[in-house]
């Protein structure tokens, strides 16, 4: 019996994990399908970015409109169909969406196609100014759609002289219409919001919030860095910081470990349980993780985009939220920098701040220059505390991995870390050179000397004793 069992859960499984991506949900069942339409068929920056979105509320499987078969949707308590694309909806399609019972909103082209739309009127193209309560950064072409009377008008976009609808909400039926997500700041940070309300999703309260110290390397005033250190622990903030242990300034190459005592306190949080980010160029990512495991610091996540880590931070436009993209963490900087030479260094951060707050549960990522000194810090938690509900997240706490052909380290939920290291001796002492050429020529013409002196006193001391043994054995010849 429990053989058959075994066999029933093992071929769950398989059927489980070989079932295409486009139609995986998640363990607590489908809620949202975010359907999409491209001209190449593939998920683009825009669908990206929705998808992002809706997963701070929910569960989204991202499915290309071609693969909408009659019973796709039936499982589906929710959609979002994205047209990016005008083209004339597969007929299949459009039988699954005319079909769906629950929350729906529909973006951009082919709205016309579906039955709830078909007595909507198209009029002008337009320039659009301004969406909301926001002004564009520049214009926007957009076809004006005139809803019958009975639609409830959620969002209103205007040109110079005219005001339209661009989200609205059929009374009559489940679905929703939104003139399209425009990527422009601050109205993109609207959007969370109004997807949320038009699909009836409750929306996360809290903010996922962190701060990075960054910009540390060889010349990093060790005693300024402990300084921002104590002043974070003492707001209970958890450390993270971003290293860079090899630069290049005018051709010249700075190795962290040339700072002994700042190397020294590294070892020590490290020790201590921080994380460490490392900060290279994509031509030097594992030299420099070599040079930091080489001396027992173990980052676990990359400033940008390579391949050895599976947790990334990122600044990109547009990207608020901590997500996963193929087999990637990606936790964003989301906040505008501290300005040390502006009267209000912090004003610039301040404007982040408002707009994000926007967007339910996004990211307050921060970057804080290690330089900047700890007289910043205290003003910066308490406008997060002041105006935002945010919870401090916790690197040490999320499963990390990094794998190289030499250096393997995984993280584990509860911060213990197994590293694993494949150097041979040789490959340390060709880091060695890389890192001191002249020590090391120094050390072989010293070893060299050193070798000739033993050579010459050996051959001296065997042509002495030679000579000795000869002289004896001359004289008992001749006795």
């Amino acid at each position: 019996m429990r053989f058959k069992f075994g066999i029933l859960v093992f071929i769950s499984l398989f059927y489980l994990f070989s079932m295409p991506q486009h139609y995986q949900a998640s363990a607590d069942g489908k809620d949202l399908a975010l359907i999409y339409v491209t001209s190449n068929r593939q998920v683009d920056e825009e669908v990206q970015i929705l998808r992002e979105m809706l997963e701070a509320y929910t569960t989204v499987d991202v499915i290309p409109i071609e693969n909408v078969q009659e019973n796709t949707l039936a499982d589906y308590k929710r959609v979002v169909l994205f047209n990016g694309y005008k083209m004339q909806i597969p007929a299949t399609a459009l039988q699954a969406l005319n079909k769906f019972q629950g929350p729906a909103v529909a973006i951009g082209e082919n709205i016309e196609q579906l039955a709830p739309f078909a007595h909507w009127h198209w009029r002008k193209t337009v320039e659009l100014r301004k969406i909301g309560e926001h002004v564009l950064e520049r214009p926007l072409e957009w076809h004006v759609i005139h809803p019958p009377d009975d639609v409830e008008m959620k969002v209103m976009a205007s040109s110079f002289n005219a005001e339209f609808p661009f989200v609205m909400k059929e009374r009559t039926s489940n679905w929703s219409y939104i003139g399209g997500v425009i990527q422009s700041s601050p109205v993109l940070y609207d959007w969370p919001a109004i997807l949320g309300d038009l699909l009836i999703l409750p929306p996360p309260t809290i903010h996922p919030a962190f701060i990075v110290l960054t910009d540390i390397n060889m010349e990093t005033d060790v005693g300024e860095l402990k300084k921002v250190v104590q002043q974070l622990q003492h707001y209970n903030v958890p450390i993270n910081l971003q290293i860079t242990p090899l630069y290049e300034e005018d051709g010249g190459l700075y190795y962290l470990q040339n700072n002994k005592a700042l190397l020294k306190y590294l070892q020590q949080l490290q020790q201590d349980g921080v994380t460490f980010i490392l900060s290279s160029s994509q031509a030097n990512i594992e030299k420099s993780l070599e040079i930091l495991v080489l001396r027992h610091i173990y980052p676990t996540l990359v400033q940008g985009d390579s391949t050895f880590f599976n947790g990334v931070l990122r600044q990109k436009e547009n990207h608020f939220y901590i997500t996963k993209n193929d087999s990637q963490n990606i936790y964003p900087y989301t906040i505008a920098a501290i300005n040390e030479m502006d009267v209000q260094p912090l004003y610039a951060l301040q404007q982040s701040i408002r707009h994000i707050k926007s967007a339910p549960g996004s990211a307050i990522g921060i970057q804080y220059p290690s330089y900047l000194g700890a007289h910043h810090v205290q003003e910066l938690v308490e406008l997060l505390t002041k105006q935002l509900q945010f919870e401090w997240f916790d690197f040490r706490k999320t499963e990390q991995f990094v794998k190289t052909s030499k250096v393997t380290i995984m993280q584990s939920t509860n911060g213990e870390q197994k590293v694993q290291l494949a150097f041979t001796n040789i490959d340390r002492l060709k880091m060695r050179f890389d890192e001191r050429p002249f020590e090391m020529v120094l050390w072989l013409l010293v070893i060299i000397v050193s070798l000739f002196v033993t050579v010459f006193f050996m051959n001296t001391l065997r042509l002495r004793v030679t000579l000795r043994k000869r002289l004896f054995e001359e004289r008992k010849h001749n006795g």
